[in-house]
């Protein structure tokens, strides 16, 4: 007959619930603490291989816009993400002698968002990644600022409203150059150039500081700055105090985008 005082199989009992449950436990956070890690891993994976992407894309851009190549074709791999163009934003300079509306370019953006706080935008010549609303210019455009010399080439993308993404894995970023033009050609030490621009409020800051550094570039004795202006929604515009140079060429290329 068994001792009812005899407690050691109530005892197993227990421990090896105390033992399963703290398996368990320890599977579960590890499975969570990796779903967690790859899930990190592979969205920096993708913006890493978005950012190459963008680098394509702008140096495709820039060979149009020298007359190098009529079209060019660039892939990029969404999975999860979405590539969108944007509605136009202005950008114009105005100096002496140069009525803005004679320097004046109109242009699209081309949006690469997977879905975080991270998106990568190509923006009037630039590469741009912006995080939680902080933004970093990867590529800078394809300007001179220096000794005296402003030389701007617009390139200025059609193709505003397009989006892809969900289902899509691979899309094709289609271009095609379908205007040139000189704006202006002015080698007769123009004065007061100044320099607005609309873009995204995130966006605003790294266009003041590189308006900033490449006008002290051109114009040693430049003491001003560039601020920028709510207009509404999200978008700000920027403008640089007036400087002087010694030549100032402004020109523009007209790029044709579909996203295919």
């Amino acid at each position: 007959m068994a001792d009812p005082t005899d407690t050691r199989g109530v005892s197993e009992v227990v421990g090896f619930i105390l033992v399963f449950s703290l398996v368990l436990g320890t599977i579960t956070l590890v499975y969570a603490s990796g779903i967690s890690g790859l899930d990190n891993t592979r969205d920096a994976e993708r913006i890493t291989n978005a950012e190459r992407a963008f680098d394509v894309l702008a140096n495709n851009f820039q060979q149009m816009a020298r007359g190098e190549a009529p079209n060019r074709a660039t892939e990029m791999k969404l999975a999860e993400a979405q590539l969108s163009t944007s509605t136009e934003r202005e950008v114009n300079i105005s100096a002496d002698g140069v009525d803005p509306a004679d320097a004046n370019s109109s242009s699209s953006t081309i949006r690469y968002n997977p879905g975080t706080d991270t998106s990568i935008v190509y923006e009037n010549g630039a590469v741009i990644r912006v995080d939680n609303g902080n933004a970093v210019m990867l590529e800078e455009p394809d300007f001179l600022f220096d000794n005296g010399t402003v030389v701007i080439r617009y390139i200025e993308l059609k193709g505003g409203g397009q989006s892809i993404g969900g289902t899509s894995t691979t899309v094709l970023v289609r271009a095609e150059r379908t205007s040139s033009d000189v704006l202006v050609n002015n080698g007769s030490s123009p004065e007061d150039i100044v320099i607005k621009m609309q873009t995204h409020e995130d966006r605003a800051g790294v266009w003041e500081e590189y308006y900033e550094e490449q006008i002290a570039a051109a114009n040693s004795s430049w003491a001003g700055n560039c601020g920028n202006t709510s207009v509404g929604g999200s978008d700000a515009v920027i403008e640089c105090d007036s400087f002087n140079a010694d030549k100032l060429a402004v020109s523009k290329v007209q790029i044709g985008v579909e996203l295919t």
